[in-house]
């Protein structure tokens, strides 16, 4: 019963970083929500004993893609904080709305209409055998290292190309003044 609380209480918290990522018009509180949010998603694979993988999802997405965003934040738009110039979408709600009925419904039906043998929240999750995370492990760092240091490269050159291009834009600002 706890767990199943415990999921829903994420569950809606997720829902609501969400939904302040899209809707709020400061970069910076946008960005705070948005890490609100995968940090929310990892509660919810730590509370379905999914311990490896909610820690992946803190260590990568709510470690190194929010160093890389406060990153992007800090050399590309230092001159405001405010989305409503850049986000052209922000006042046609409708169709997010629209949008997300539709996908909700249709997530609704697959649910209902779906005969599952065993669902994870009644307590059946004891019986599913745990990752062999180090065997996991062991696998990306000795069987992959080229693919593993091809992503670690593939970071750098987004975060150098982020710097020159910010540099660029701001030697072209100084000409135009």
């Amino acid at each position: 019963m706890l767990q199943t609380l415990t999921f829903f209480a994420l569950a809606g918290l997720v829902t609501i970083f969400a939904l302040g990522t899209l809707v709020l018009r400061n970069m910076f509180h946008t960005f705070l929500s948005f890490l609100g949010c995968l940090l929310s998603v990892a509660g919810v694979f730590f509370s379905l004993q999914a311990d490896f993988i909610g820690g992946v999802q803190v260590i990568v997405y709510a470690g190194s893609v929010a160093v890389l965003i406060v990153l992007a934040l800090l050399l590309i738009n230092h001159k405001s904080g405010d989305l409503s110039r850049t986000n052209l979408w922000s006042h046609k709600w409708l169709g997010g709305v629209i949008a997300a009925v539709l996908v909700g419904a249709a997530l609704f039906g697959v649910i209902m209409f779906t005969h599952f043998t065993g669902l994870p929240l009644t307590g059946e999750t004891a019986a599913i055998e745990p990752v062999p995370y180090i065997e996991l492990a062991d696998g990306l760092l000795n069987q992959y290292p080229v693919a593993f240091e091809a992503m670690a490269m593939l970071l750098l050159a987004a975060l150098v190309a982020a710097i020159i291009t910010t540099q660029a834009d701001d030697k072209a600002d100084k000409k135009a003044e």
